[in-house]
């Protein structure tokens, strides 16, 4: 695990022109994926069979086109969305609520080595941090 620092060539270029960008993101993984296209897929996490299968085959069709996924590792739609890049030999991004060495929901513990294995883990909080509501 990494602290990125904002005023480094590391550092995302499109999150540095973001309002307010964090000083610092925590990253576990392949941080070259930060330089790749990537689309967002997120959505509930209480969702339907439906809405499942839809986030897993969207997150797959984008990762066969070479597409960096990102999504947030929670339950519902982000995790399939996570499983279905894999699934398709692609690449995704898990931009986490907590700290770097956290993994909430605790069911995403697998999903979580996964990802840090093969693609990349990011957080702007700090380490130990443990979810909030908000």
């Amino acid at each position: 695990m990494d602290c990125v620092y904002l005023d480094t060539t590391d550092f995302p270029p499109l999150l540095a022109e973001i309002s307010g960008p964090p000083e610092c993101i925590w990253t576990r993984g392949d941080r070259s994926l930060f330089a790749r296209t990537a689309v967002a897929v997120v959505g509930a996490r209480n969702a339907s069979q439906e809405g499942l299968a839809a986030a897993y085959e969207i997150a797959s069709d984008l990762a066969r086109a070479g597409i960096v996924v990102v999504s947030g590792l929670a339950r519902g739609i982000d995790s399939a969305a996570h499983v279905g890049a894999l699934d398709a030999g692609g690449t995704t991004i898990a931009v986490l609520g907590t700290g770097i060495d956290l993994v909430y929901p605790s069911e995403n513990v697998a999903l979580s080595d996964r990802i840090a294995a093969h693609c990349l883990l990011v957080s702007q909080v700090a380490s130990r941090s443990p979810p909030k509501r908000w």
